[in-house]
């Protein structure tokens, strides 16, 4: 799915917790972040969540998946690294995305052209290793193009 008709749009949410419920709804605690705190001594911000919706808008005939990617990214626009056990890694999310609408065998399909949505829930229960100071983004494309953005920022003692 080629995104470059202006039929997807997107959501970031940086929150306390995220979770998707069986049912399919989001339960959201804390939402709306702009402020991350850290710590000094571990070097780890507090415990955060990220929560992305990406809605299209399904023609008939087209292609229903897409490659949606959410990306943590500094003031110049380049990718963050962390450090971890394993090496240095990317904050780099990817995921491909069928963007049909699923219901159940015995109901009803919604009518052509019905939006169809993916919900991203990242969580990270211990923080991320980034320096205090600094400002970040939560960039998020569909197909290599960039649908939504949350800025937040990490502050420090003064």
């Amino acid at each position: 799915m080629t995104m470059n008709s202006g039929t997807a749009s997107g959501i970031v949410l940086i929150g306390d917790f995220v979770n998707v419920d069986a049912a399919g709804k989001v339960n959201i605690v804390g939402g709306g972040i702009q402020f991350l705190g850290g710590d000094p001594e571990t070097g780890m911000t507090a415990p955060f969540a990220v929560f992305v919706n990406v809605t299209v808008s399904i023609p008939v005939f087209e292609d229903t998946s897409g490659a949606v990617e959410v990306l943590l990214v500094d003031t110049d626009g380049q990718p963050v690294i962390v450090p971890s056990p394993d090496g240095e890694n990317t904050m780099r999310f990817s995921q491909d995305v069928d963007f049909r609408p699923v219901s159940g065998p015995n109901d009803q399909q919604p009518p052509i052209g019905f939006p169809g949505s993916s919900n991203i829930v990242l969580n990270f229960p211990g923080g991320l290793p980034l320096p205090i100071g600094a400002t970040y983004e939560w960039v998020v494309m569909l197909d290599g193009a960039r649908i939504a953005a949350a800025t937040f920022f990490v502050p420090g003692a003064s």
